[in-house]
C-alpha cells in the first residue's frame, strides 16, 4: 500500500530554452529538443511517519519535440544526505511509483536511464539563486524583473501544483555532466524557480 506523503519547500530547474521556454504553449523547444535539470529543495516533508526534513530530489530530462507530448529520457538524482530508506522514498516518489503530480507526469516518461546519489547545496539571497548537485549539476540564476519592478511569473507551469505559479529567471551558468547524453551547457537561458507544496492525498 503506498504511503501518504507530502512535500514543501523551494523548486529551480534549468533549460536549453529562451525565457520563457516554450513547453508552456506546447510548441518545440528551442533546438529542437528539450534539455532541462530539475530539483525540489524539501524544507518540511514526510514519507509515512518518515521525515524527510531538509533532504532535495530532482530529475536531469532530455526531450525530443514537445515536451508534453512525452518521450522523456531522464535520470533521477537523490540527495546524498538522505539515509537509505528516505532516499528509497524519495526515489519512489520521484518517480511517480507513489501518487500525486509525479504519477501525472510519468506516462510521459520513456525511460529512467539511471539514478544516482550526490550532496545538495541550495541558497537563495537578493534575486540570486545558486544549486549544485555534486559534480554534475550547477545552477545559477537570476530572477527575471518586469514592468513595475514586479517578479515575472508563468502559470500553469506542468511540474507545480495547478494552484501555483513559477517565477521566471535567467541563468548566469547551467551545466549538466553526467554522462555522454547529459551533459550540457545552456548558461544564459530559461530558469524557473519558486516555492512549493504537493502531497499524494
Amino acid at each position: 500500500m503506498t504511503e501518504d506523503w507530502n512535500l514543501k519547500g523551494n523548486f529551480i530547474e534549468a533549460c536549453n530554452c529562451t525565457v520563457p521556454c516554450q513547453c508552456l504553449w506546447w510548441e518545440p523547444a528551442d533546438d529542437g529538443g528539450c534539455t532541462v535539470a530539475l530539483f525540489w529543495n524539501i524544507e518540511e516533508g514526510t514519507h509515512g511517519d518518515m521525515s524527510l526534513d531538509g533532504l532535495g530530489a530532482g530529475l536531469l530530462l532530455i526531450d525530443e519535440g514537445v515536451l508534453l507530448e512525452g518521450g522523456w529520457r531522464v535520470v533521477l538524482v537523490i540527495d546524498k544526505a538522505a539515509n537509505e530508506e528516505q532516499a528509497e522514498a524519495l526515489e519512489t516518489i520521484f518517480s511517480g511509483q507513489a501518487g500525486g503530480l509525479f504519477e501525472a507526469a510519468a506516462p510521459l516518461i520513456d525511460t529512467v536511464e539511471d539514478s544516482v546519489v550526490v550532496p545538495f547545496s541550495y541558497s537563495a539571497e537578493d534575486g540570486h539563486l545558486s544549486f549544485s548537485a555534486g559534480d554534475i549539476v550547477t545552477i545559477e540564476t537570476n530572477s527575471a524583473v518586469g514592468f513595475g519592478d514586479e517578479q515575472g511569473s508563468v502559470y500553469p507551469h506542468p511540474f507545480i501544483q495547478p494552484a501555483e505559479k513559477a517565477n521566471t529567471g535567467k541563468t548566469t551558468e547551467a551545466t549538466v555532466a553526467f554522462d555522454d547524453d547529459f551533459s550540457w551547457d545552456v548558461s544564459g537561458n530559461n530558469s524557473y524557480f519558486g516555492e512549493f507544496e504537493m502531497a499524494n492525498t
